[in-house]
């Protein structure tokens, strides 16, 4: 004798199985969930800094933004020790420009 399940609870099943896949969220409306460190610039280093400004900066830092080092990543504008890439840092940093 075959047991059959619940319906509503595999229905529920193929839901959540379907929003996994194609990346939609579990439930409608719902926003979906980042990292806590998605927008840390230490947490990023690898990352180019023109991308991660896009991403997780207000468009305000571009006016201030050093614009020699958007297309170097945060590892290097980290470490290379310019004068224009301690600025870089020290605003990627800054919770004024945090979205």
């Amino acid at each position: 004798m075959a047991v059959i399940g619940n319906p509503a609870r595999g229905a529920a099943a193929l839901v959540l199985a379907c929003s996994v896949l194609f990346g939609a969220p579990a439930v409608a409306g719902a926003a979906p969930v980042r990292p806590a460190d998605a927008c840390v610039a230490g947490e990023n280093l690898g990352e180019i800094a023109n991308n991660f400004i896009s991403r997780c900066r207000k468009g305000s830092i571009r006016q201030v933004f050093p614009g020699e080092h958007l297309g170097d990543t945060l590892g290097f504008v980290r470490g290379c020790g310019l004068k224009s890439c301690n600025t870089a840092w020290k605003l990627l940093n800054d919770n004024r420009f945090k979205k």
